[in-house]
């Protein structure tokens, strides 16, 4: 059993904070274990809390689950008095690009030292990467698997690679791969879950006999394909050719409500690049028919269809956003942050008339018993900054009428299901060791997320002054890259 480390050193405070781990003293006692004390346990699937518990974590797992008072049950562990607290799984963000293009004028961020500190700081512990450099992304991946074997604070990545696309208007980025043909994306689909990669991403402007070929290959070598609609292709013509996990709310998903999917969304294309500002929300707001969409969410639950709406790509920059974007942002990033805020703000009524008509859209997937799951697709460009910008995605889920335990389900549980992680997003006997201790109970208000008491990761307890450091630290990165 490897002793516990001291997590007061874990986190330096520096340009070089790597997620890099010290050492214990040698004359430290060897603990077996942590031991968190009187804590109630956040049950996100049945959406309950229970009275006070005692937690002991051995080997980045929870060992058991008992009656208060009950201790460590043998061996030396680590305390954590979690009187009054509360004890729930850690989040996850469904949708996150690490190792993705930037603009040649921008720094680069390393995950390592910006990405991960901030998102464990606020509880986000699981990321499924959606699109990013495939030797990139799988060596990250290795890295932070590697310190959770070593008992280590990291997050728990999963990666698709690059994605799969037909040619954008907008060029070729080097996070997506273009297959020219069906024997080429076949190829594509193979080379890539030889590399390593967890599933397949789909991105847009890919050919129906292209589309077929990804998504065939991909039954066939036993893996699954996540991400963009198909265009032109509503969302159970995609769930019968094999895809049921959608990302965003695409103008495909409301257009085939209609009589004529097809004519309805070739009519949104067609003014998308000279609609301006809030061209996108009116049209979305147009295209929704509540009766109609109503009919085409059932079937699509019936077909077993999961959403992650990513609604914080379209909502309007919240100020807390702003004000944590002015610190974690690097100069030039914070620049285009701005920028960002400006069009949607610009916006102005077409936003509010497309906040109210995406509630009634998300509460009409929910009525249907569709799935909907957290991920934010959070670049800093647009004012993402990690793990905060999952918390406002949970805010415009429940303002958009899903409750808070449905939504803290759909980013504990139901996300770490979808990501293929099922030992993860429970805080019960058995499960992975990744947690939020919390001052307060996340079921009656969620601003409790903000400011954890501490985390554990792969583990390893971080307190609530480790948790405030890596955001420092994270900040004293961001000031310390050139200014492009």
């Amino acid at each position: 059993m490897r002793g516990l480390k001291s997590l007061s050193c874990l986190f330096a405070i520096s340009v070089a904070i790597g997620l890099g781990g010290c050492t214990s003293s040698p004359d430290a006692p060897v603990k077996d274990g942590l031991l968190i004390s009187s804590v109630r346990i956040v049950d996100t699937v049945a959406g309950s809390v229970s009275e006070p518990r005692d937690v002991v974590i051995r080997d980045g797992r929870i060992a058991s689950v008992s009656d208060a008072g009950t201790g460590c049950g043998g061996g030396r562990c680590e305390l954590v008095d979690g009187t009054g607290q509360y004890l729930m799984p850690g989040l996850w963000d469904l949708h996150v690009h690490l190792e993705s293009y930037k603009a040649p004028e921008d720094p680069e961020l390393e995950p390592a030292n910006w990405y991960a500190p901030l998102a464990l700081s606020y509880g986000v512990l699981g990321l499924r990467d959606l699109g990013s450099r495939t030797d990139e992304i799988l060596a990250l991946r290795a890295a932070w698997a590697a310190k959770r074997d070593a008992g280590e604070a990291a997050p728990l990545l999963k990666a698709a690679g690059q994605s799969l696309s037909g040619k954008q208007p907008w060029g070729t980025f080097d996070h997506t791969l273009v297959p020219e043909s069906p024997e080429n994306a076949r190829e594509l689909v193979r080379t890539q879950l030889a590399r390593g990669v967890d599933f397949i991403k789909v991105h847009d402007f890919i050919a129906p006999d292209i589309y077929a070929a990804i998504t065939q290959e991909a039954l066939a070598q036993g893996s699954h394909v996540v991400g963009h609609l198909r265009p032109y292709a509503g969302p159970l013509e995609s769930a019968a050719a094999g895809q049921k996990d959608f990302d965003h709310l695409p103008p495909e998903l409301l257009a085939y409500c209609g009589p004529d999917g097809q004519a309805a969304t070739e009519a949104f294309y067609g003014g998308w690049y000279t609609g301006g500002p809030g061209y996108y929300e009116r049209e979305m707001a147009a295209l929704y028919d509540h009766a109609a969409c109503g009919k085409l969410f059932a079937a699509a639950a019936e077909a077993g269809v999961s959403v992650t709406p990513t609604l914080s790509v379209r909502a309007p920059v919240r100020a807390r956003t702003f004000e944590a974007a002015k610190r974690y942002l690097p100069e030039g990033y914070l620049a285009k942050c701005e920028e960002s805020k400006r069009f949607r703000d610009a916006a102005g009524d077409d936003i509010e008339s497309y906040r109210v008509m995406i509630a009634s859209v998300v509460a009409g997937l929910a009525a249907a018993h569709v799935e909907i799951l957290t991920g934010t697709d959070g670049v800093p460009e647009s004012c993402g900054v990690p793990g905060l910008i999952l918390l406002d995605e949970l805010d415009y889920l429940v303002e958009a009428g899903l409750t808070r335990p449905q939504a803290l389900y759909a980013a504990t549980r139901g996300a770490a299901l979808k990501a293929d992680a099922p030992d993860h997003g429970l805080a019960a006997s058995g499960a992975a060791a990744d947690l939020v201790l919390l001052t307060g109970n996340p079921m009656a208000d969620l601003a409790v997320l903000e400011t954890p008491a501490g985390v554990i990761s792969a583990g390893q307890f971080i307190g609530r002054d480790e948790l405030l450091a890596l955001r420092e630290g994270a900040a004293q990165y961001a000031r310390s890259l050139p200014k492009g």
